[in-house]
């Protein structure tokens, strides 16, 4: 994989580059500030996947938005239309960073409560071994508890929700990664690199058009496959490109070659995708991809260029959840509303 390139507050790098015939095939790692994530979403020709809120522990959200908080590099005066008007003052701009970072400590202070608070996150770091890590968190975070009166502002809870929701407050504060896969990006870079975008758009526009234009493609040949995240290490361990393509389709569903718990492990990766596939979340399995076959399903490119085959498109009912649910779970799902589940079930393809 190659060094991250920065831009403003975004970052990437290229972890896989693969060229067949003409078409170039690009995965990249994007870190950017959480709220704008909905206009790099935008973009219908990417295959993506996110870190996730539902994943990561609230403790260590706690800590990334403490330590490095997303804080706009500069703030333009309040005017009609889409794009700011001239910069603030110096002092503004000072007195508005410091606003910005109250509401920032806030948000900390609120998803700790909804979390559970001392009691839980000690007693969780007593039992999970990483007490050292969490004592002095807490102790931020009691300071700022003490800092705004907000001891007995929060209700108390005999339980911490979970992480889905706890972790949610924090987003405007947080930074995101992205894998991101394409063959198509002359659109998005012409978009994004626009004196019209929003500076953060800018950002992750022009760090991933740098990182590409540092990248050299390895040239396919057919039969071989383009694997996110796969290195050396797990070639090593097994040559069976379908077991690294559901390897390379784990490690994207996390962004991460690594686990969470920071280490290298095939059969988690595949764990995770055997996972993934059975609850129907089929966007991971779209990274991985290799040259076009005689006999590949039709359409089998996805949303790549016709060279491609998507590995998600050579696992069966991939397109349709109903076909993999049972109708038991599909009912659950609906809330007890059969008719409902019968409408869904009898939707047309």
């Amino acid at each position: 994989m190659n060094q991250f390139v920065t831009a403003g507050l975004a970052s990437a790098r290229v972890v896989c580059d693969s060229l067949h015939k003409v078409s170039r095939l690009v995965s990249v790692e994007v870190e950017f500030p959480r709220p704008y994530l909905a206009e790099f979403n935008t973009h219908t020709r990417f295959s993506r996947n996110s870190a996730s809120s539902r994943a990561i522990p609230v403790w260590k959200r706690l800590k990334a938005a403490l330590a490095r908080p997303y804080v706009p590099a500069s703030f333009g005066a309040n005017k009609s239309g889409m794009q700011a008007g001239e910069a603030l003052s110096d002092t503004d701009q000072q007195h508005t960073i410091r606003n910005w970072l109250i509401g920032r400590d806030i948000a900390v202070a609120q998803a700790f409560f909804l979390a559970g608070g001392h009691e839980e996150f000690l007693s969780a770091a007593q039992n999970g071994g990483y007490l050292d890590e969490i004592t002095p968190l807490v102790a931020e975070i009691d300071a700022i508890v003490d800092r705004y009166g907000l001891k007995n502002v929060f209700y108390r809870q005999d339980r911490g929700m979970h992480k889905q929701h706890a972790n949610r407050v924090l987003e405007p504060y947080s930074f995101h990664t992205v894998i991101v896969t394409a063959t198509h990006w002359r659109n998005f870079f012409g978009l994004r690199a626009s004196k019209m975008a929003q500076p953060e758009a800018q950002d992750f526009g022009i760090a991933i058009a740098k990182a590409m234009m540092d990248s050299t493609p390895r040239q396919l040949a057919q039969g071989e496959w383009h694997l996110p995240y796969i290195r050396v290490e797990d070639r090593e361990e097994t040559h069976d490109q379908m077991v690294l393509a559901k390897a390379s389709a784990g490690k994207c569903a996390r962004t991460s070659y690594l686990t969470h718990d920071g280490v290298r492990s095939l059969s988690k990766d595949i764990e995770l995708a055997e996972s993934m596939k059975m609850h129907g979340h089929m966007s991971p399995f779209q990274h991985p991809a290799r040259p076009h076959e005689k006999g590949d399903p039709e359409g089998s490119q996805g949303n790549y260029s016709l060279v491609w085959t998507q590995y998600r498109k050579l696992l069966l009912d991939e397109g349709d959840f109903t076909k993999l649910v049972s109708k038991e779970d599909l009912l659950l799902g609906c809330r007890g509303d059969q008719q409902l589940a019968d409408f869904i079930l009898a939707y047309p393809e």
